[in-house]
């Protein structure tokens, strides 16, 4: 099996972040795409603090088709320089982990 990982960027909206979790999912990208609300981002941005209210889009597929995925979330994402960042699995439950590898070979 491929090395399973967690990709994540964050959105200013909701509606933008199901639109790329759609696009992923359709494509079978990623098996799995959760949207969460993670509150305020306080981060640095042309010279000076910004602040935003983020959501999260978790994305789970391996590494093998991060690659791919980068590309369409650059092309995508409505941000000049979205947050894309890629953590591997250090454990999973063997199930998960089947159910994952079989979603992305359909």
């Amino acid at each position: 099996m491929a090395t399973p990982i967690l990709i994540t960027t964050t959105f200013e909206n909701e509606p933008d972040a199901e639109r790329l979790a759609r696009m992923l999912l359709e494509q079978r990208l990623v098996a799995c795409a959760r949207i969460s609300v993670v509150g305020k981002s306080m981060y640095w941005w042309q010279g000076q603090i910004s602040e935003t209210k983020e959501y999260e889009l978790g994305l789970k597929s391996t590494r093998d088709l991060y690659p791919e995925i980068e590309a369409l979330i650059r092309t995508e994402h409505p941000y000049e320089t979205p947050e894309i960042v890629a953590t591997a699995f250090v454990a999973g439950s063997a199930a998960y982990l089947a159910w994952l590898e079989e979603e992305l070979r359909r």
